[in-house]
């Protein structure tokens, strides 16, 4: 993002549209790790059989993803000194 001259916080975002679309890959992300969540749950208290069972590798590393996803879009760009 390039800086604009004048007093105020820099930019975030480049226009009301990319803005927008953060918001909802955000809340995307955010309704897709609820459902990870809740299928790791299944896994864990056996709700799900055996094939939840085998699948609980696959739904534990999405939720990696999507938690590192949502760390990088929350990330406010500042450096911690």
């Amino acid at each position: 993002m390039p800086a604009r001259p004048g007093p105020g916080r820099p930019a975030t975002y480049c226009s009301k549209a990319c803005r927008r679309a953060a918001e909802y890959e955000l809340r995307r992300i955010q309704a897709a790790l609820e459902t990870v969540e809740g299928q790791i749950r299944s896994c864990r208290f056996g709700w799900g059989g055996r094939s939840m069972e085998r699948d609980f590798p696959k739904y534990e590393a999405e939720r990696v993803r999507l938690e590192a996803r949502l760390r990088e879009l929350l990330d406010d760009g500042s450096e911690d000194d």
